[in-house]
């Protein structure tokens, strides 16, 4: 029930979108979790150890290596001139670097998935390739790929290690089977799902309203901009919502957990949507409904529709992501501030603090073909990318700029063969922008591309320069920014991870659009009255019936299993 302002995010900055995706961190942050790496396997799967000096993380092969693999490249992707897919100043980097030559079996513009079917059916694979969550399994019970756990526990560098525990471990979990680490994880954050309160602090001033701290502040809120004098811009309402609901950090504020699957008391995974107290929290959206607080038609309108609402003054509270003052292009105009907006952490109803629901799934995995000769050279590809994110040099920044070794807003990093995205960078800007900006040390915030440019904007911002790159980039960055509140709730640990991580069960792939689509409907006509709350009794029993008693087996299964 996440939320997502289609186009909102296009006026984000070019450099900021490219280096969200870069892996980079900090030593010393603090993890919300410490895990205990992979056990060395003594499976014969293993492969034939590395030597000595093939092992060292970022030691060169002498004579040369040759590695197989397969890509797909979008057709707008960057090269710089004279170059292409298959000789680039990037696979020339590795050569010179590691003496890995990369030579690429195939490479398509579009439907990878289909045509690597075909591969593993024919058994016809290079040495690595991506694969997603739900081919994995198929080629770990083929006996097709590698175990990689003997292989990363000798060849990992200690800041591939490192980077990999910035979740405690979650992701690099999603790998491994049946203690056997099969795959490396394309990382990501699942900080960046942080859930957040946007609100039109000029209204909580005009109004005389207390900023959203508790569900009871967030209430009155809602019950007072439904209220207010639109000046003949049309019906005001309090919450925003529409057909995709965006209602996560809502039922997070009851510490309900829809669409998530939590442990109940017995120590087993339940769905999240059936918890029976999701009725308190879908009565106090009914009585929202009722009292005009919410747009009839939401159920109808898309995000881009709900927008214009806000765009319009007639909502000034939603519920949304970090980046979310992306969304609000209409709040400056002509270098002039027209919406005051604040962010705020999710309210609770209690005294409980709320916890933003997230994910440590993964949605792809680099493997390594069981016939490989040098399996442990995917490693250190991979710790070649890492020491860039982490220790960038002018040798380096070809990985990411290319020939220019600066940024022109192409994305030639996407030609690495083996890339992961960071977990912590945006949580560390929160706590190093800020401090920055307070103090004028810009030093503190390294070489980084997206921490620094949001650094500029929010600086131009407080000095003036009322733009709406600024603008939105110092309600991210600021000193009471989003992405500040991202790294509170990281130091506090105030994220409720989904404990199913897995690919989706059989079930699941047969069931879950059907199921997914009957409780959005439910919840919709709940919301708006046309059902009694009392019915998502009958929708709870009408989901196990119709398949939910068996994704519920299935994933209880494969908990066991992960144990």
């Amino acid at each position: 029930m996440k939320r997502y302002a289609k186009g909102g995010s296009a006026a984000l900055l070019s450099a900021v979108l490219l280096t969200l995706t870069a892996c980079s961190g900090q030593s010393g942050t603090k993890t919300t979790e410490n895990s205990a790496s992979p056990n060395p396997s003594t499976s014969a799967t293993t492969g034939t150890s590395p030597s000595p000096k093939a092992a060292d993380p970022l030691g060169k092969y002498d004579p040369p290596i040759e590695m197989t693999t397969i890509r797909s490249m979008g057709p707008e992707q960057a090269f710089d001139p004279g170059e292409n897919i298959d000789k680039n100043i990037i696979y020339d980097y590795y050569e010179q670097k590691l003496g890995i030559k990369l030579k690429n079996k195939w490479t398509v513009t579009n439907d990878y998935s289909s045509k690597l079917k075909i591969a593993i059916a024919s058994n016809d694979l290079p040495d690595f390739y991506r694969v997603s969550a739900a081919d994995l399994p198929t080629l770990i019970e083929n006996d097709m790929i590698m175990d990689l756990t003997s292989v990363w526990d000798k060849t990992a560098s200690k800041d591939t290690k490192s980077e990999f525990m910035k979740d405690g471990g979650r992701q690099l979990k999603t790998a491994t089977f049946n203690g056997k680490l099969m795959a490396i994880p394309v990382t990501n954050s699942p900080y960046n799902q942080i859930d957040l309160v946007w609100a039109r602090k000029d209204w909580l001033k005009e109004l005389n309203l207390p900023e959203p701290k508790t569900m009871a502040d967030l209430l009155k809120i809602s019950e007072a901009f439904a209220k207010r004098d639109t000046g003949g811009k049309g019906k005001p309402f309090g919450l925003s919502l529409s057909k995709s609901l965006g209602l996560s950090g809502f039922f997070a504020g009851y510490h309900l957990y829809p669409q998530q699957w939590v442990k109940d008391a017995s120590g087993n995974l339940q769905y999240g949507s059936l918890d029976p107290k999701m009725k308190t929290a879908l009565k106090q959206l009914q009585d929202m409904f009722k009292a005009g607080q919410i747009d009839p038609e939401f159920g109808v309108k898309d995000d881009d529709k709900a927008l214009e609402l806000i765009a319009n003054d007639r909502v000034g509270l939603i519920y949304g992501e970090f980046w979310h003052s992306a969304a609000f292009g209409s709040a400056v105009k002509d270098d002039k501030l027209m919406q005051d907006w604040g962010v705020y952490p999710i309210p609770s109803v209690d005294d409980k603090p709320a916890l933003s629901p997230t994910s440590a799934a993964v949605g792809n995995f680099y493997v390594v073909n069981k016939k490989a000769k040098n399996p442990e050279a995917v490693v250190k590809l991979l710790n070649e990318w890492i020491d860039y994110s982490l220790h960038p040099t002018d040798e380096n920044s070809v990985l990411v700029f290319g020939k220019a070794k600066k940024d022109t807003g192409k994305f030639f990093w996407e030609i690495n063969p083996v890339v992961v995205y960071s977990m912590d960078d945006n949580v560390q800007s929160g706590e190093l922008i800020p401090k920055a900006l307070q103090t004028g040390d810009a030093s503190i915030l390294g070489k980084g591309v997206d921490r620094n440019a949001r650094y500029e904007a929010a600086k131009q911002y407080k000095e003036g320069k009322v733009t709406l790159p600024n603008w939105l980039q110092y309600m991210i960055a600021g000193e009471n920014g989003s992405m500040a509140m991202m790294f509170d709730a990281y130091k506090k640990n105030l994220f409720n991870f989904d404990e199913f991580y897995g690919a989706p069960t059989p079930t699941m792939g047969d069931k879950s659009s059907v199921l997914m689509a009957k409780e959005a409907e439910i919840i919709t006509k709940i919301i708006m009255g046309s059902l009694s709350v009392d019915e998502y009794d009958t929708f709870i029993s009408d989901w196990k019936k119709l398949g939910g008693d068996k994704i519920t087996a299935e994933v209880n299964d494969w908990y066991k299993k992960m144990k």
